[in-house]
């Protein structure tokens, strides 16, 4: 049984099931045997838009246009974050498709653990606000849209411990990586920007924002409204935009992809994955206690 549980989701454009490797990867290399100790899975919780956006881009391409890639890019990105939105109280719409599938990322990751196991979220781009509506819902004492709806999905008794796992409340960690939330939510008034609490109504974890300067799909979090300064514990720059071969690029596109193997990322993780099984070393029983209990 895993004592601890990493969960990731990707960001905008095609998905790569092994998008978050890297990442993962330095984890493997940096923890050895404690490896074991972790159950590791991916979110993908836009599939099931990606043939009708494989679809549109195919047809496009019958017309002559430049920077194919770039257009790609553009078009899974904003047609992803407009789905999401667009049929939010259809049940059964996309909202709920993507909800479900990062709940059902969470069932797989209850069986391999305990209810009280903590948590690390790993989210990039898109994935930051989409993993934000699902926590938003979750956080509700009543909400009438998302799987959330109703008390939540049947066959769990709510205020379970199941329950609350489930609605992300052993949270310890949550990683933003190039979180686009501001672009999503710059139209509305200051005090309407509303963040998901991360240290209230039964959560208790440490939200680390990650962004690159040059990067013009990632923002920092902290100055976007009172909310979400205090929710926030630090907007961490990947990149110092003072360093010159940083700042010689420009804005950019690529940089919204390296996220995954930011050594700054990597290095902030692996201290707080390490921390955490230690935490959980602690807390397990000896084999003597364990013994008595049984007897």
């Amino acid at each position: 049984m895993a004592d601890l549980v990493i969960l990731a989701a990707p960001g905008m454009g095609a998905v790569d099931e092994g998008f978050a490797e890297p990442l993962f990867q330095a984890l493997k290399n940096s923890l050895g045997d404690d490896w074991s100790r972790i159950h590791a899975d991916t979110i993908l919780c836009q599939g099931h838009l990606q043939p009708n956006l494989e679809r549109v881009f195919e047809a496009m391409q019958k017309r002559d246009m430049d920077y194919l890639r770039a257009r790609k890019f553009m078009l899974y990105g904003l047609a992803e974050g407009s789905a999401q939105l667009s049929d939010i109280h259809h049940r059964g719409g996309n909202y709920d498709k993507t909800q479900q599938a990062i709940y059902q990322t969470f069932e797989r990751a209850a069986k391999a653990t305990s209810d009280n196991a903590p948590v690390i979220l790993l989210s990039h781009s898109i994935g930051c606000c989409i993993l934000s509506n699902y926590l938003w819902d979750a956080q509700r004492a009543t909400i009438n849209h998302g799987i959330w709806r109703d008390g939540g999905p049947k066959g769990v008794h709510k205020g379970s411990a199941k329950d609350l796992f489930l609605r992300g409340k052993t949270l310890a960690h949550w990683y933003t990586l190039g979180a686009s939330n501001p672009l999503w939510t710059a139209g509305m008034a200051r005090d309407q920007i509303q963040a998901v609490t991360s240290d209230t109504r039964g959560y208790n974890f440490r939200w680390k924002n990650f962004y690159h300067p040059d990067d013009l799909f990632g923002w920092p979090l902290k100055p976007l409204s009172p909310s979400y300064n205090q929710a926030v514990y630090r907007d961490f720059e990947t990149r110092p935009l003072a360093e010159w071969s940083a700042a010689s690029w420009g804005p950019q596109l690529v940089s919204h992809d390296g996220y995954w193997q930011s050594e700054l990322v990597q290095k902030n993780l692996i201290e707080d994955v390490a921390e955490l099984l230690k935490k959980s070393t602690a807390r397990r029983p000896s084999p003597l206690h364990r013994a008595t209990a049984i007897a």
